[in-house]
């Protein structure tokens, strides 16, 4: 019996939670979120963690630069150049959609 009522909660919750699925707006396509974005931004560092980081730090700052909102969006990173003594380099493309 106990088994049994466990299982059925199971099931409601997992109806529950599609349903909840289904039903959610994505913030992208929310009605103020309209202008396309992007920017491109460069890091310089002695370790690869840092290098991106910057670069990712920059790209976002440059999107938001223009003083409104936007979604998350995604972020493309590649190494540009790395220095034998250990230099890294390396460009970091963010796409957002911003509020006009």
């Amino acid at each position: 019996m106990l088994r049994e009522s466990w299982l059925r909660r199971l099931g409601l919750v997992s109806a529950v939670a599609a349903f909840g699925l289904v039903v959610t707006p994505v913030a992208a396509h929310a009605n103020d979120y309209d202008t396309p974005r992007s920017a491109i931004g460069f890091g310089v560092d002695k370790s690869v963690n840092g290098a991106i980081d910057q670069s990712i730090q920059k790209a976002r700052e440059a999107i938001l630069a223009v003083g409104t909102a936007c979604t998350p969006g995604i972020y493309r990173t590649r190494l540009v150049y790395a220095s034998p003594g250990g230099t890294w380099v390396y460009e970091t493309t963010h796409e957002a959609m911003c509020v006009d």
